[in-house]
């Protein structure tokens, strides 16, 4: 989604691992959010650059993808 603003990637991990589940991008000038149920890249790439969020959080934004 390029030439929309800063965007916010969120993964879903498996517990206590780095394998990605499902990711999502979210732009919020736009409040467009886009789902990647089966991701490409599987592992987390520079973990300790990331910044915690919530199961919450992420199903928030999923679910405002749904059907996009």
């Amino acid at each position: 989604m390029p030439g929309k603003g800063n965007a916010w990637v969120f993964y879903e991990c498996s517990d206590g691992d780095e394998k990605i589940q499902r990711q999502l991008t979210y732009i919020p000038d736009t409040g467009e959010a886009e789902q990647v149920p089966d991701p490409i890249v599987k592992r987390l790439y520079r973990p300790e650059l990331l910044e915690p969020s919530t199961q919450e959080e992420f199903e928030q934004y999923w679910q405002m993808s749904n059907g996009r």
